[in-house]
Parts: C-alpha cells; sequence; structure tokens
C-alpha cells in the first residue's frame, strides 16, 4: 500500500488493512463459486473431476486477484471514514526490557 495517497496528499500508515480484505475476497469468491459448482454438477450430469478443475480453479483465482484489491481499498476507506486508525508505535511501547 502506498504511504500517501497520490491525489490528495492524505497519510495513509494509520490505516491497516491486515487481514480483513484476504477474509472477505474469499468469503465473496467462495459465496459466488460454490453455488455455480452445484448448479453445474446437477445439470451437466456429474462431470468428470477435470472439468471441474479446469472450470473453477482458474475462475476462482482470476476473481481473487479482480476483487482484492478492491476489497482492500473498500476496507482502507472505511477504516479512514471512521477515524479507525493504529496509533503510530511509540519508543516507551517498543520497550520489551523487564
Amino acid at each position: 500500500m502506498r504511504s500517501h495517497c497520490p491525489a490528495c496528499g492524505l497519510v495513509l500508515d494509520p490505516y491497516r488493512a491486515d487481514d480483513a480484505p484476504a477474509y472477505f475476497t474469499i468469503f465473496a469468491v467462495g459465496h459466488i463459486v460454490v453455488p455455480l459448482v452445484l448448479v453445474f454438477e446437477r445439470y451437466a450430469n456429474q462431470p468428470a473431476l477435470w472439468v471441474h478443475a479446469v472450470l473453477w480453479l482458474p475462475l476462482s483465482v482470476l476473481m481473487a486477484l479482480i476483487l482484492l484489491p478492491r476489497i482492500k481499498g473498500a476496507v482502507i476507506a472505511l477504516l479512514w471514514a471512521h477515524r479507525i486508525g493504529a496509533p503510530k508505535p511509540t519508543p516507551d511501547s517498543l520497550d520489551l526490557s523487564p
């Protein structure tokens, strides 16, 4: 992720998406692909396993690659809109000595 917005110069460092975009992407792709697999299985008279692999693996990867950056942008936008930024670490909070 860029540290500053190229259009307005907004500092984006405090807004960390972490694992949320990957989770939401898997959730969305799964809810689209699984029903398609089930419908295809039902109406294609139980095709061979390699047919499923040829159809659904590339579709799943392509959908994930298309959706992931957009979902990450949406998560960061929501964090910004709700002012939920991670606090900047201070030298005191990084001190791990007993």
